[in-house]
């Protein structure tokens, strides 16, 4: 069984997973998806593969991410886990690579575990579901980083067909 756990700002990194899921049960393999403030320790232990999919918001991981790794590194090594780290300037595909996304580096630096596979995928602006404060700032962030200000209509930069063929990758080596 591949257990994919995923943390959640709004909502792009649990339809990633779903995505994955698709793929993945496509092509012949069990399949359970979990977020990661519920997944159980017999879920952990019953996979055989674990796949951890976060988003970023202002440049930092959610907390529980850390928590999750620190706690459950051991399954993770053992079972051979990969990370997917979502955030929006991997909208632009140089970004898009482990050692030139400065968020995905600065993490994997930070904790006890070297992923079997590491993938980022841009995520989406979805101006929205923000707050006031949030879509000010995100805002600011587009602007100093030429991105789209526009808070009248959301963006999905997500690239399916990447996340797709990062699913294939999964099956091809169960």
């Amino acid at each position: 069984m591949i257990l994919i756990v995923y943390v959640t700002v709004d909502g792009q990194a649990k339809k990633i997973a779903d995505k994955l899921e698709k793929v993945l049960e496509q092509n012949g393999c069990i399949v359970k998806v979990a977020d990661m403030s519920v997944v159980s320790k017999k879920q952990l232990e019953t996979a055989n593969k674990i796949v951890v999919i976060a988003s970023i918001r202002y440049g930092k991981f959610p907390k529980i991410l850390f928590q999750f790794v620190a706690q459950n590194a051991h399954y993770l090594k053992e079972k051979a886990g990969d990370f997917v780290g979502i955030n929006l300037i991997a909208r632009n595909p140089a970004k898009a690579v482990p050692q030139n996304n400065v968020y995905v580096r600065k993490f994997l630096e930070k904790i006890d575990w070297e992923p079997n596979h590491v993938a980022i995928f841009a995520g989406a602006l979805l101006y929205s579901k923000y707050h006031f404060f949030d879509k000010k700032m995100i805002q600011l962030i587009m602007y100093l980083t030429k991105g789209p200000t526009d808070s009248s209509q959301d963006i999905e930069f997500t690239d399916w067909e990447k996340v797709e063929q990062f699913g294939i990758k999964l099956v091809e080596e169960r």
